[in-house]
């Protein structure tokens, strides 16, 4: 009889610690929250230079202002130096055209983030074939490999592979 109770009582045990080990525990100010939500950063702008997870940005949570970090200075306007036709390379861009939205808009005014929370019109450089664009809270950087009239190829900093982009069909 004591060993059935016993058998009872450690199975309830076990059958509590998996429900609740799917929480994670975050540590801030020194004080232990519970939260059912992953962490934050699958949640930031990682998709157009990091398709495969490989680097982590410092980013947002949920592509907002971090008050922990303090916001870079960004340029007010464009700087446009660059040989490559800006005709081809003011467009809507998607690494899928069959998904709902263009990935991102190319003009002279700004590197528009399509599915950007919140502001999405990011300022940002071209210099040659380099492309600095500035975020809230982070750069990235890259360098336009080609673009043509459908096709847009952009290596972004810190990645081996070349990312390639179609012009988005409205």
């Amino acid at each position: 009889m004591i060993q059935r109770q016993y058998i009872i009582l450690m199975t309830g045990v076990i059958i509590v610690f998996f429900t609740s080990s799917n929480r994670q525990i975050k540590y801030s100010n020194d004080k232990i929250a519970f939260s059912e939500v992953a962490d934050s950063n699958s949640h930031g702008y990682n998709e157009l230079a990091n398709p495969d997870h490989k680097k982590s940005f410092t980013i947002s949570d949920y592509n907002t202002d971090n008050p922990e970090i303090k916001n870079i200075e960004r340029p007010s306007t464009c700087i446009i130096k660059t040989t490559i036709d800006t005709s081809l390379l003011f467009n809507s861009w998607t690494s899928d055209p069959d998904g709902p939205h263009a990935d991102f808009d190319f003009s002279s005014y700004s590197f528009y983030v399509v599915d950007y929370d919140g502001d999405g019109n990011m300022p940002y450089e071209l210099i040659d074939h380099k492309l600095k664009i500035y975020y809230n809270d982070f750069i990235q950087e890259g360098q336009i490999i080609s673009v043509k009239k459908d096709t847009l190829a952009i290596r972004w900093k810190d990645f081996d592979d070349v990312d390639f982009y179609v012009k988005w069909k409205q």
